[in-house]
């Protein structure tokens, strides 16, 4: 059974009572570890303590093919429910997880987490067809996910959020679970006894975890949308971004899909988008497949052509830098959106 992280707490009955296992992957670190210890208090209150909760890695295994399937049908020390602990899961612990629930004769629960896996994972595939194992998977949130989590968050200290610091926290804290709970508690204690966050309060506490405006930027140059190209063009110039800073990092990208140019001619979009994209930015596959169509390797050389004499101009004109790049982002943005 597939589920989001944030569905896992209406799930709780059935966890507790018609569970055998779940799964937690994903590219966000700090989300995984969390909604892991969600799922595993709910079966055992303490993660600590020994005798109920064993915490093994893929090696142990390895080790001992039994092993899993031993242990989880051995009776609990003192009584009561038993977890088991497979952490940095990966696929070579799949048979043994599947010979461990098609023989299980207690109520032990085992829980597994994991980083990346692809949609043909041998491990996620098991688990998400299993019909007692929830597989949860924990990637980039949107930001309407990430709003409700920083609101629930600070509610819990009895703080609330200013309408105008909302959009600011949700902008500085997108990438991951674990930093944005840390930054959240540095908030707090700055706040000592005030009880509303202010936009001044974010900007003067909260650290920007995220480069994500950096990517929409290139997305939206890359993809024709002209409108949002312009909107984080905006937000990277009043947030202090230099201008020759973003032309080199737009220049970067094109680069990336220079080489993917040429790869896509000789091995495919899949192939070639491994030249774009790190594996945790997965969300903008489907936009980079777009570009590849329009961005053959003559359009892109012609990009980076300009954009290095618009670096120079920058440097050298007495026309304000801000408009001469904003010119040629629309430019190369109207590009991709005749194309598109």
């Amino acid at each position: 059974m597939k589920a989001k992280p944030y569905q896992v707490k209406a799930l709780i009955p059935q966890l507790k009572q018609d569970f055998a296992g779940a799964l937690v992957f994903g590219t966000d670190e700090g989300l995984v570890q969390e909604t892991a210890e969600k799922i595993g208090k709910m079966i055992v209150p303490n993660l600590n303590d020994d005798l109920t909760v064993i915490k093994i890695t893929p090696d142990k295994i390895k080790e001992n093919k039994t092993f899993l399937a031993d242990e989880s049908n051995a009776a609990s020390f003192f009584g009561g429910r038993k977890l088991i602990w497979v952490k940095n899961a990966d696929n070579t612990v799949a048979e043994a997880v599947q010979t461990c629930w098609d023989n299980l004769k207690t109520d032990t629960f085992t829980l597994l987490s994991a980083g990346n896996l692809s949609k043909a994972s041998a491990l996620r595939t098991l688990c998400e067809q299993h019909p007692k194992v929830l597989a949860v998977a924990c990637y980039a949130e949107n930001d309407s996910d990430i709003a409700g989590f920083i609101q629930e968050t600070l509610a819990e200290h009895g703080v609330s959020v200013h309408p105008r610091a909302l959009p600011l926290l949700v902008e500085r804290l997108r990438e991951n679970r674990m930093m944005t709970r840390q930054e959240l508690n540095k908030l707090v204690l700055y706040l000592g006894e005030v009880k509303t966050v202010t936009p001044d309060d974010v900007l003067a506490v909260v650290t920007d975890t995220t480069d994500s405006s950096a990517d929409a930027l290139c997305m939206a140059v890359a993809g024709g949308n002209m409108t949002v190209a312009d909107k984080e063009y905006n937000m990277m110039l009043a947030r202090g971004e230099n201008v020759v800073s973003i032309i080199r990092m737009l220049s970067m990208y094109f680069n990336r899909l220079l080489a993917a140019a040429e790869t896509y001619e000789q091995a495919g979009p899949e192939a070639a988008i491994k030249h774009v994209l790190k594996p945790a930015q997965f969300r903008w596959t489907d936009a980079v497949k777009q570009q590849l169509k329009v961005w053959k390797k003559g359009a892109v050389l012609k990009v980076l052509d300009l954009l290095m004499t618009t670096e120079r101009q920058a440097k050298t004109t007495g026309l304000p830098d801000t408009v001469i790049l904003s010119r040629v982002i629309l430019q190369i943005a109207g590009v991709a959106q005749r194309h598109r």
